[in-house]
Parts: C-alpha cells; structure tokens; sequence
C-alpha cells in the first residue's frame, strides 16, 4: 500500500529546509504563503529565500508579469510586532543586487486565512489622483472586457444548445420512407 503524499513532502518544502532553518512553523506558513502566490494569486518567477540572521524564509516574485519583484515575508498572526521587530525586518530582509522600497507581510492565522500588509521605511509618497483616476479607468475596462467576455461565451453557448437541439430534432423525425 502507497504512503499518502503530504504538503511538506514538496520538493519546494524540502528546498525550505534546505536553508538550515531551525523555525519549522514559520516555513510551514511560508510554503503556505508560496502556495497561495503560486496558485491562488497567480505571481510569476516566485522564488523561496532564506535569512539566517532572523531565521525566517521568504519569497520574492512579479505580482504580474509586468510588476517590479516584490519582497514577501511569512509570519503568523500569533507573532509579536513590533516597531523594533518591523525595523529588523526591513534591514534583514534582502536580496542580493536589488533594491526594494519595502517588503510585504504576509500574515497567516491557522485556518490558513492570509492577510497581506506592505511596510516601508519611513513614509511613501501617495500617487498623484491623475494616476490614481488612470487605474480605475483601466480597472473599469478590464472589468467591463470580461463581463463582454462571459456574455459572448454565455451566447456562444446558447446557440450551440439551439444547434444541437435541433440537429437532433432532425435526426429524430427523418423519416424511412
């Protein structure tokens, strides 16, 4: 008989423990947190990193294909933060030959619930409403192309169905004279 497979079993978990990590529970949530971006999220080039100085994982990857890399770090809601603690996070949190403005938290209760917070340093300047007003047109677009996009295929369908109703109706009634 074949021994179930289990989450930690993935090659991905296994390169987290490749890092010599010794907090187990915070590579659990990492490889959940990975999932969730991977799968859930659809982030592209994600990639698992470890920080021996704080001996946590974290990931990096592209939001979408377009996006700058962006910096993610796992931590369960049980966690204690601090101002101290969010300080050693900015500080220690790196990769090698790439600058950030910051890294995002992933904070993950124990029904896998997943709440994300971007920190910086210091504050960051909002963008200017003329950008702000050009998302929303583009989000609006988007929207308004998928909605088109479901109704088209909702059409499509319905035609087929006629079509096929037909056919048989057709096929049903020819007669053998």
């Amino acid at each position: 008989m074949e021994e179930s497979a289990t989450p930690y079993q993935h090659v991905k978990f296994k390169e987290l423990q490749s890092f010599g990590l010794e907090n187990v529970t915070q590579m659990r949530t990492t490889f959940n947190v990975y999932l969730d971006l991977c799968e859930v999220r659809g982030w592209w080039n994600v990639k698992l990193h470890g920080c021996l100085d704080l001996d946590m994982a974290f990931i990096s990857g592209h939001p979408t294909r377009e996006d700058p890399r962006e910096i993610v770090l796992p931590l369960q809601s049980s966690d204690n933060l601090s101002p101290d603690c969010l300080q050693q996070y900015l500080q220690n949190i790196k990769l090698d030959d790439y600058e950030t403005y910051g890294i995002t938290l992933a904070i993950c209760d124990s029904d896998t619930t997943t709440v994300y917070y971007k920190i910086t340093e210091g504050l960051v300047d909002p963008e200017p409403p003329e950008v702000t007003e050009v998302k929303k047109v583009q989000r609006f677009e988007m929207m308004r192309k998928r909605q088109m996009n479901i109704q088209g295929a909702i059409q499509s369908y319905k035609t087929a169905k006629v079509l096929d109703d037909a056919t048989r109706d057709t096929i049903g009634t020819v007669s053998t004279d």
